[in-house]
């Protein structure tokens, strides 16, 4: 193993939790933020187990390895990464609906957040969607390295997929001219339980105004950040006290 893996293994295996880590006017900002009625509002992880810090490593290093002819991200340091890259997945893998047995990533790239959410949720079935062959190789290669038999790799275009099926998340994180592309993310994500969209606040406005009277929307900000939100819709058929859709 590399000195990079080794890094990165200390940093998740020190890592205390969400608390620990956040400034006390990051954690006055968050709390501001209602969350839907009955919905777990997200947190990051109070610790990573010692099969995730071993499996999250060794991503990280082969993004590292990959990295140099495909340009995967320009946060290569061990620190950095964890913070953008594995905490932002940890954290939109906290707000993730019980009722939902699958996440497609749209966009995937390197992998983030599907990638990530996979390792954390064995039990989920993560379909990672990459236009770009070499990128889509490249998921490929780290899905069958580190064994997860619950990811799928789709290369495709985003318009060219049908829509996404029920009791599925459909997580949306650094697509280009998203903005423009959120008509068609809500097309995909019409029947979809949940959708989760990394982005600015002001993406919100914007998409309130597309969104179907059938969707609740909010965004929250990501812990540590003072700008970077993950916007959560959900279906308003979802039952919180019941954990499934009503009828």
């Amino acid at each position: 193993m590399s000195l990079e893996f080794d890094q990165m293994k200390d940093i998740l295996r020190n890592f205390q939790g969400a608390q620990a880590s956040l400034p006390t006017n990051s954690q006055s900002r968050q709390a501001e933020i209602p969350a839907l009625p009955g919905v777990f509002p997200g947190a990051l992880p109070e610790s990573f187990t010692e099969a995730e810090a071993d499996l999250l490593s060794e991503y990280y290093e082969l993004v590292l390895k990959w990295n140099k002819r495909l340009h995967l991200t320009t946060l290569t340091r061990p620190q950095e990464f964890f913070e953008r890259h594995i905490l932002e997945s940890a954290f939109a893998e906290s707000l993730i609906l019980p009722l939902v047995n699958q996440v497609w990533d749209l966009g995937s790239g390197l992998g983030v957040p599907g990638m990530v959410i996979a390792i954390l949720r064995p039990d989920l079935n993560a379909r990672l969607i990459e236009v770009s062959r070499n990128k889509a190789l490249f998921l490929e290669e780290a899905a069958a390295y580190l064994k997860l038999k619950n990811v799928e790799v789709i290369e495709s275009r985003i318009e060219t997929i049908e829509s996404v099926p029920e009791e599925s998340c459909l997580t949306v994180r650094a697509i280009e001219k998203m903005e423009k592309m959120i008509p068609e993310i809500l097309r995909l994500g019409a029947k979809a339980t949940q959708i989760l969209i990394f982005g600015a606040k002001s993406l919100e406005e914007k998409t309130r105004a597309l969104v179907y009277t059938d969707k609740k929307i909010e965004s929250l900000l990501i812990p540590d950040s003072n700008q970077r939100y993950v916007m959560n819709i959900i279906r308003s058929t979802w039952n919180a006290e019941s954990g499934r859709a009503g009828e």
